[in-house]
């Protein structure tokens, strides 16, 4: 049941990829699979002009990973070629998270899902909305604005409740505000 549920969860996140206008390129973060502790960290990208260019989701993730709970980060493929983004999981409390940079998508390029329910929020001095429901009925998006071109989404999946998942959201959209860039 529970193997169910991560595939659930991932292909949830996957479809997360889908939701935004997808944009020409292609990927400039590198990732190097560290066989010891089975997570992956990416290198900063050192091209493009979105001041989001120089993140590495992976590299954020990784930062906030203890005070998180985090484990298992790895570097998700597909979606917008443009994308920069990274998955995680917190087995403790059977979560299933992502942070998603878009260098050239900003808050109003979000595309909710048919049952997603929007509201704006604030993540630090940050415009920011929460989408309860952006994919599925267990699942929570934070899409905070990077730039006025450019966002990042923080997603949660819970197989209990909504409402974890969003507050898991929150939390995690707060500890990796930091890291990034002031626009």
């Amino acid at each position: 049941m529970t193997k169910l549920r991560t595939t659930a969860a991932l292909i949830i996140a996957a479809a997360l990829t889908a939701c935004s206008t997808v944009e020409p390129g292609s990927p400039s973060a590198a990732s190097t699979q560290d066989s010891s502790s089975g997570s992956t960290s990416a290198s900063k990208p050192t091209s493009g002009s979105a001041p989001s260019d120089q993140l590495s989701s992976c590299e954020i993730l990784t930062e906030v990973a203890p005070e998180q709970g985090l484990e298992n980060i790895q570097e998700r493929t597909g979606g917008a070629a443009s994308t920069d983004a990274c998955n995680a999981r917190n087995s403790t409390k059977q979560l299933s998270l992502g942070l998603s940079i878009y260098p050239t998508l900003n808050l109003a390029d979000y595309q909710p899902g048919p049952t997603s329910q929007i509201s704006d929020t604030t993540v630090g001095t940050r415009k920011a909305k929460l989408v309860k429901e952006a994919a599925s009925q267990l699942d929570c998006v934070i899409a905070i604005e990077i730039s006025p071109t450019s966002r990042a989404d923080v997603f949660a999946y819970s197989i209990n409740s909504l409402d974890e998942a969003c507050a898991t959201a929150e939390a995690l959209a707060k500890a990796v505000e930091p890291s990034l860039p002031k626009s």
